[in-house]
């Protein structure tokens, strides 16, 4: 089954590097579940990256410490599932999988939030994937 990313989902992926469009294009054709972007799940200025920092739902303050979001190398994603969206970890992890493969077929290296490990991050992120 081949999905379409909807216009808010679009929307949300302004400004990011054309490599994430890539990834996620063909995403869309090979996955078996449908996803969309979040709120802020693409591009986000400084003053964004501190508001989100400040709510508790960054690590990164976007000043000291910068977000992969803030140059546009990050982005966020959920499953869509029985239409709305799910955060259950075992589908964002499947969904990792497919941009993981789609991004290894064209030798475009990524990291995975679910596997953000310190003692601090500890897997936090699952929906987040950046560019290297």
């Amino acid at each position: 089954m081949s999905w379409v990313l909807g216009t808010t989902s679009k929307s949300r992926l302004v400004g990011v590097n054309p490599k994430i469009i890539e990834i996620i294009d063909e995403a869309l054709e090979v996955s078996p579940i449908d996803f969309g972007i979040p709120a802020d799940g693409g591009k986000r200025t400084a003053e964004r990256q501190y508001e989100l920092f400040k709510q508790g739902v960054s690590k990164c303050d976007g000043i000291d410490r910068l977000s992969k979001h803030q140059s546009g190398d990050a982005w966020d994603f959920y499953a869509f599932v029985n239409n709305k969206a799910s955060w259950d970890r075992a589908q964002l992890s499947i969904l990792y999988g497919v941009f993981a493969a789609v991004a290894y077929k064209k030798n475009i290296p990524i990291r995975w939030g679910g596997t953000f490990g310190s003692k601090t991050y500890n897997g936090w992120d699952a929906g987040h994937i950046e560019l290297l």
